[in-house]
């Protein structure tokens, strides 16, 4: 009996094994391939010798099996450009919950083996013709604010800037246009007369450095009167910038946007009115040989589901991500609040009491991959550049994504947004609406908010559980990583006493748990001031910083900030020096600065002499912070 029974026991787990190792291959199978390829041709059945040509109809044949999947459905992306704009009418690239994974297992949009495929919202612009002034030509009816020469982002024909001692407390370098004065609330007065002369006066962009901000307001007209011209601006973008809380736009500091300043190799102007593109090569460039893109699509590819039925549960590996645009500011100008957050056109309730609709909800820059209401989605191995507004965003109701191993380079804005700061984000009558939960890892980013200096490595709202861990984050001109908005006004009772505030709450916000963990972030606030490697606002109760890497700041303050209203977050284990502060508080009101535990950090330039010499604890800081060693090749790129 004794035998019979050691019998029975060791069949029912041999059993049970194969049953797991049955439902770990299932999980692990591939239930249906479809391959792409820009040569391809969508009357095809999808097979790697008979490709389809493009995303959309691989969505289309994805369709097919998604609804009782019992493996993944891979669709393969060959070598190559797809260009969306000679797609479908060039319509953005939508996932919608149709296309969902089901059954636990994932549709995985994949690069073949060794290729670099490409989604691209550009359109190639050819017929280039010298016109005799050292610039070439080429009729172009689209409408966008990047261009790319050979891969390269040429510049938008500008001014230079003026270098010098300014007069104001933010000493950044850089002054005033000389010559140039106001004239009234409207505009400025300039001794460059020749201005009035210059054509598409409209399509003119005056850009100011305004302390953590960049703005850019837009030229309505410019007139000839004697000894001067007088330039009036597009209101009410002017006074917005002029009238903003904190610090205010006043003389700017460069122009951009007009054929008058397109006098330098590697710039280019878009003549709107006459749809024609002009370009200025560098030397070597062989316009019958380069290749130029503009972006046409201002949203690239959207992920957009519901509260109640989510988009979810598909991947993207190894996917390039490029050429999108914003036009916003060129219809109305870009006036920063902070961190590429713009002035909303309602009217506002500001601390100085003037009348609004809102409350510290500004319109946020959009992203060209955007994620709402997507769950379990996965982008690995991407690569996020020439992009025009922000790069990827993760908002209004999205929880459990991860962002791991992708490079985020050459983008206008910032890289990466978590979150938003509306009332749906900081007090929501849904609680479905709380961005939680997302995970961004590994990544490399570097070179963005090329455009719009005021943007970030990450931006993150009014988010629960987020965890930004193990990035290298490196030359960016304002902050590195910036979480949490509001100012602790919209945190229960409040914030600072002397602001005042038309709304209060009495319940905190949704803000709590996150985690900013084991990055390298370095050579952030290259142009502005008052942000740092790693910037909060708001309270956020369970978050912890602790174990960056942070150094070599710009501008102040440089290390780790904890802004007005930061309260409940744990400070340990970080490093930091060469920077202009290594910590810095400007949350006293309310006694928040109580409220947060800052310990067991190493702060001080003596900590980068000899890193030989270095504390153990800081040692391990070294070697840990940054990219885990399966993603250190991503630094080689």
């Amino acid at each position: 009996m004794k035998s019979n029974t050691t019998f029975h026991v060791i069949t029912i787990v041999l059993a049970v094994t194969i049953c797991m190792l049955s439902a770990q291959t299932t999980t692990a199978a591939v239930q249906k391939t479809i391959h792409v390829s820009p040569s391809g041709d969508d009357k095809n059945p999808g097979t790697e010798a008979k490709p389809l040509k493009t995303i959309w109809r691989a969505q289309c044949e994805a369709n097919n099996f998604n609804q009782n999947m019992t493996g993944d459905i891979e669709v393969i992306l060959h070598d190559g450009t797809y260009w969306s704009c000679e797609n479908r009418l060039s319509e953005t690239i939508v996932f919608l919950n149709r296309h969902n994974g089901t059954g636990g297992h994932d549709v995985v949009y994949k690069a073949a083996a060794g290729a670099t495929p490409v989604i691209s919202g550009g359109k190639v612009i050819t017929g280039w013709k010298a016109d005799g002034k050292g610039r070439w030509k080429a009729p172009c009816g689209e409408h966008f604010r990047q261009l790319y020469v050979n891969g390269r982002r040429a510049v938008r024909a500008r001014s230079p800037e003026a270098t010098g001692k300014s007069t104001r407390w933010f000493d950044l370098g850089i002054v005033p246009i000389p010559g140039m004065e106001y004239f009234d609330e409207n505009g400025y007065l300039t001794t460059d007369t020749a201005m009035a002369d210059w054509r598409n006066p409209g399509d003119i962009e005056l850009c100011y450095y305004v302390g953590w901000c960049h703005t850019r307001c837009k030229v309505d007209s410019i007139v000839r009167d004697g000894s001067h011209a007088i330039i009036r601006m597009v209101q009410p973008q002017f006074t917005l910038a002029r009238h903003k809380e904190g610090l205010r736009a006043e003389l700017p500091h460069y122009i951009e946007n007009a054929l008058e300043l397109l006098d330098e190799p590697g710039e280019w102007y878009l003549d709107r009115a006459d749809k024609m593109l002009y370009y200025k090569p560098l030397p070597g460039e062989k316009m019958n040989e380069v290749q130029v893109v503009v972006p046409v699509l201002e949203t690239l590819v959207e992920l957009r589901g519901l509260l109640d039925k989510p988009v979810e549960h598909i991947k993207f590996q190894g996917i390039t991500f490029a050429h999108a645009t914003w036009l916003r500011p060129s219809r109305l100008g870009m006036v920063d609040v902070q961190a590429n957050f713009e002035q909303h056109m309602l009217n506002r309730m500001d601390r100085m009491g003037v009348v609004n609709n809102v409350h510290n909800e500004d319109l946020k820059s959009p992203a060209n991959i955007v994620c709402r209401s997507a769950k379990n989605i996965h982008f690995e191995r991407c690569t996020f550049t020439h992009l025009g507004g922000a790069g990827l965003d993760l908002e209004y109701g999205s929880s459990d994504n991860v962002v791991e191993g992708c490079h985020f380079h050459d983008i206008s804005g910032s890289a990466i947004q978590v979150g938003g700061i509306e009332r749906s984000d900081h007090h929501p009558g849904d609680k479905r609406t709380t961005v939680r939960n997302n995970q961004i890892l590994n990544n490399l980013i570097e070179n963005c908010a090329v455009e719009y200096m005021g943007g970030l490595g990450v931006f993150v709202g009014y988010t629960e559980a987020t965890v930004i861990a193990h990035n290298e984050i490196r030359n960016i001109p304002y902050s590195g990583i910036s979480m949490g908005w509001g100012w602790g006004e919209e945190d229960a009772g409040g914030g600072r006493e002397e602001y005042y505030q038309p709304y209060k709450y009495d319940t905190p916000t949704t803000a709590k748990n996150n985690r900013i963990e084991y990055n390298h972030i370095h050579h952030t606030m290259q142009r502005l001031i008052d942000g740092g490697g790693i910037y909060t606002l708001g309270n956020m109760p369970g978050t912890v910083i602790q174990g960056n890497h942070i150094h070599d700041s710009a501008h102040a303050v440089g290390g780790i900030y904890l802004d007005e209203g930061s309260g409940f977050i744990e400070i340990t284990g970080n490093l930091v020096y060469r920077v202009p502060k290594p910590m810095n508080y400007n949350n006293k009101p309310q006694n928040r600065k109580d409220t947060c535990k800052e310990h067991d950090n190493w702060f001080g330039d003596e900590f980068a002499k000899d890193a030989d010499k270095l504390p153990e604890g800081a040692k391990k800081v070294v070697e840990k912070a940054g990219l885990q060693p399966e993603y250190q090749d991503l630094l080689k790129k």
